[in-house]
């Protein structure tokens, strides 16, 4: 082949690449039956399918499906698996419409696949550019669909809305500037027909945002911002943080969107006093759907100095608070406490709170949920502590989920703490604005760090416990079937426990540590369960001497797809 014809396969190759590859006519036919997603399947979702990166738009994690059972999970088989080629980590939910797979990967790879069989049906790949910096690996959590689209947020800050069947680019736009480190992580959310995604980078000194746009062109709806003037001194909500990194939550009878925010920037600044909340960082914020409006919220950790972010995912429930059945809200905050709201009318009314984890930070909270801190473990400029839980928290992104059946709420939680003092820092666009010098260490007395606990949410109570050398960094699936679907991080294993009694039932070991999201759908009647196992995300960069626990534990993603044979 001459070097001229070989430029100009390579640019066609290019070409296919940056629009999606759809391989051969059976792919095209598979593609032909896609059925549209709207707003009323996204609220009632089938059990067959999964639609949203949490299975419903309440973030329950749970599937209706119950041909898998604690009586025959033993006879639970690798069905198919398929690899990403890449070696970074793989934290996404995989996303099932009718027979229909949608996948990423790190570095913003995104692939259809048939659901039964594991085959390519097409797959595009971003060419991002070799400035893109994160704080926490090229990880992506997941897509959206709506109508025949697929949309998918990049490292460089776009959204792009793909033809679902075709896998060709409708549209593509900036939703930030990359340069100023803003990244998009985690899948958006579909509410009420509107495209509404969240931003990382706290540690960079952005301004944090929810921002809805229309679907089918992209265009931007409202736009608000998580810092609010005259809360933080000198102006310096601009650079405030309060990123919006991880996916909401959506109350379809009340048009209310709820969404958690993160840490502000930097963790520690001499500028200010202890009176300045610094809202909306490290809270949880309800929006109106229509015009982005700010209706209230519940600040999880005013003037936060430990990088409790509050971006851990709402799952949106009815329990009983008073002996009267409450629409509600439950959230494992990263500060190492459980808390209940009340979501009555679109509202965060705050009920209680327990703790889940250990916790020396505070004292305890009042009867706002107002934390108390403990002067002993709290940080300042050249003033070093030792505080739990870590930085990382009691549970960090890797969501927990509830069961409708046993009324439970599986917490996929862990046991640090850490060394913390305030350092010098000045903004500078791109640079890291951190303010703090941190390294984590163990809890003193325990011989574990990962803990999956069951805990009644209307009480605090924790039903049981399951315990792990390493940490866990996966989500959890809870199914109709009685079963509750881990993953671990140093032995490998994809686990299923029973959900009333705790007792572990089967497990597998897959190539590298699970810190996928699992998820359950079915098609023809078959029940599927599948997770991504490869390990990476924040451990390795930033747990320090805690990351020793997986630093034998192999890289690679695999989507690990489990039936019956």
């Amino acid at each position: 082949m001459k070097g001229s014809q070989k430029v100009g396969m390579m640019a066609r190759l290019g070409a296919l690449l940056a629009t999606g590859v759809v391989l051969g006519g059976a792919a095209s036919a598979q593609m032909s039956a896609y059925t549209a997603v709207t707003d009323a399947r996204l609220a009632a979702p089938e059990a067959s399918n999964w639609l949203s990166t949490r299975g419903n738009q309440m973030n329950w994690g749970y599937s209706a499906l119950d041909k898998i059972t604690p009586a025959n999970v033993s006879k639970l088989q690798p069905a198919w698996a398929y690899s990403t080629g890449q070696s970074e980590g793989h934290e996404a939910a995989p996303i099932v419409n009718n027979g229909i797979m949608f996948i990423t990967s790190p570095m913003n790879k995104l692939f259809a696949l048939d659901a039964t069989t594991g085959v390519m049906l097409w797959k595009y790949e971003r060419e991002l550019p070799d400035d893109i910096t994160s704080c926490c690996d090229v990880v992506n959590r997941g897509v959206a669909v709506y109508g025949d689209m697929v949309y998918m947020g990049t490292l460089d800050a776009h959204m792009l809305a793909f033809n679902a069947k075709t896998g060709k680019i409708v549209w593509d736009r900036t939703i930030e500037d990359y340069k100023k480190r803003y990244t998009i992580t985690s899948a958006p959310l579909i509410a009420s027909g509107r495209l509404v995604t969240g931003v990382h980078g706290g540690e960079y000194g952005v301004r944090g945002f929810l921002e809805s746009m229309d679907p089918k062109t992209g265009k931007s709806q409202w736009k608000s911002y998580t810092t609010m003037k005259g809360s933080y001194p000198d102006g310096s909500e601009a650079q405030g943080g309060a990123p919006t990194w991880l996916t909401g939550a959506y109350d379809a009878a009340s048009k209310t969107i709820y969404w958690g925010t993160g840490n502000p920037s930097p963790w520690m600044d001499p500028r200010r006093k202890p009176t300045d909340d610094l809202k909306w960082s490290s809270s949880l914020i309800a929006v109106d759907v229509a015009t982005g409006k700010i209706k209230t919220g519940f600040q999880y950790s005013p003037n936060d100095a430990w990088d409790y972010d509050g971006v851990n995912e709402p799952i949106l429930i009815d329990t009983m608070v008073n002996g009267k059945s409450t629409k509600s809200i439950v959230s494992a905050h990263r500060n190492g406490y459980l808390y209940r709201f009340d979501r009555t009318n679109g509202g965060v009314k705050y009920v209680g709170a327990n703790k889940y984890v250990t916790v020396t930070a505070y004292k305890g909270l009042d009867k706002t949920g107002r934390p108390i801190w403990d002067p002993q473990h709290r940080p300042d400029l050249g003033k070093q502590v030792n505080a739990c839980p870590s930085f990382l928290g009691g549970k960090n992104w890797h969501p927990a989920a509830y069961s409708p059946q046993t009324k439970l709420v599986y917490i996929p939680s862990n046991e640090w703490c850490m060394t913390i003092k305030g350092a010098q820092t000045k903004y500078a666009a791109g640079e890291a604005y951190v303010g703090a010098e941190f390294e984590l260490n163990a809890v003193p007395n325990l011989n574990y760090v990962g803990n999956l606990q069951a805990v009644d949410p209307a009480t605090g109570k924790q039903v049981w416990s399951q315990t792990f050398k390493a940490p866990l960094w996966g989500g959890v699936l809870t199914t109709a079937g009685g079963l509750v679907f881990t993953g671990t991080t140093a032995d490998r294993d994809f686990v299923a426990f029973d959900a009333r009694s705790g007792k572990k039932l089967w497990s597998f070991k897959t190539n590298s540590g699970v810190i996928g999201q699992p998820i359950s759908y079915s098609v023809n009647g078959k029940q599927y369960v599948a997770v991504f196992s490869g390990y990476g995300g924040a451990i390795p960069l930033w747990a320090g001497p805690m990351a020793q626990l997986t630093k034998d534990t192999p890289r690679g993603g695999v989507l690990w797809v489990f039936a019956f044979n």
